[in-house]
């Protein structure tokens, strides 16, 4: 019997497995399908292996072996459409060394709620995917570059 909605899915990319699997849990709870990665390898594995079956890549900001910067860069460069959450729990000054400073990207702050990380899941995913050089990646690719050029 075929199922009245589709099930979206969300992949989580954290390396701190208990903020991992919160998210996971309330997202499963609000009825969505749920992937886990630890860091930028096993979610470019994971995003791979999902062959564009992902809705959302809910992903942290800073994690070692490589950040979520660059990690929304690599999936932009594989995967154009694929809206991209950022989180994190760092204050604005870390943030800025990642490549985050005054960009207009969809932000999660931490610790959330669950009605703040529904919110924010809810919003990132009405905007529409983006295939052209508007994508939010393609923003902090610039911004990036502005910064390294003294702009």
């Amino acid at each position: 019997m075929a199922t009245p909605f589709q099930v979206l899915t969300v992949l989580v990319v954290d390396d701190v497995r208990l903020a991992r699997r919160i998210a996971a849990r309330v997202l499963s709870e609000e009825g969505f399908r749920v992937l886990e990665a630890d860091g930028m390898a096993e979610a470019l594995e994971v995003l791979s292996e999902a062959r564009g079956r992902v809705d959302l890549v809910l992903l942290d900001v800073v994690m070692p072996g490589g950040d979520g910067v660059t990690l929304a860069q690599s999936i932009a460069a594989n995967w154009p459409a694929q809206r991209v959450l950022f989180m994190s729990a760092h204050p604005a000054e870390i943030l800025a060394r990642h490549g985050l400073q005054e960009l207009d990207v969809p932000f999660l702050a931490k610790p959330y709620t669950r009605v703040e990380l529904m919110t924010k899941v809810k919003a990132a995913l009405r905007k529409p995917a983006v295939t052209d050089g508007a994508h939010p990646n393609s923003l902090v690719e610039r911004r990036r570059n502005e910064r390294l050029r003294g702009k």
